[in-house]
């Protein structure tokens, strides 16, 4: 039995030493959850207002572009500022989500851009202060003493189907939050764009 164990351990280890190509976006994405915690369970407080992504300039609209690192299955890699360690991430399939956070260089090659001042709408950023976090979204719960915890906000926004005759309809928001001592690390809003068809 446990030669059988060390046979299967080893074709293992041949197997994952001549698949790095493979191992590559696993990488890359474990390095994406990390950061942003994205789809992390639990409960979320309801926003007073919808996170709207600004339209320009390109600072937090979601979009795609040829030949960038894919993560976590629709996810996107765009940039990575390397001086300030953020991070900026979109993902299109059926959603517009964007995802800024503060993170290690990625092993990838990215365009590096200055993010330092990319934030949301309603202006929050990568080093906002959870009480602006608490201010801007209207509530969400007390988080004293903890050194790293992760938020989360949901809102409806307002659109409109895509079929003619044009319907008004709400599209589910999710803003999830990550702070680390108390300022935001990483921000990611997902807006499920599904009932635009």
């Amino acid at each position: 039995m446990k030669r059988r164990v060390f046979g299967i351990s080893l074709a293992g280890a041949f197997a994952l030493a001549f698949a790095p190509v493979a191992a590559a976006p696993d990488a890359l994405t474990a390095w994406f959850m990390r950061a942003t915690a994205y789809n992390t369970e639990g409960a979320a407080t309801k926003m007073s207002r919808p996170e709207l992504l600004p339209g320009t300039p390109k600072s937090m609209t979601c979009h795609s572009e040829d030949g960038r690192p894919g993560l976590a299955g629709v996810w996107q890699l765009l940039a990575y500022d390397r001086v300030h360690h953020i991070a900026f991430a979109t993902a299109t399939t059926d959603q517009c989500s964007v995802a800024l956070f503060r993170a290690p260089a990625p092993t990838v090659t990215v365009p590096n851009a200055d993010l330092s001042g990319y934030a949301t709408r309603l202006g929050l950023h990568v080093g906002s202060t959870y009480q602006s976090v608490r201010s801007t979204y209207g509530g969400g719960p007390e988080k004293s003493g903890a050194s790293r915890f992760v938020v989360a906000y949901t809102s409806s926004v307002p659109d409109q189907t895509v079929a003619l005759p044009h319907k008004k309809i709400s599209l589910p928001q999710t803003v999830t939050i990550v702070v680390e001592a108390g300022r935001v690390s990483s921000i990611s809003i997902y807006t499920d764009m599904s009932g635009e068809f």
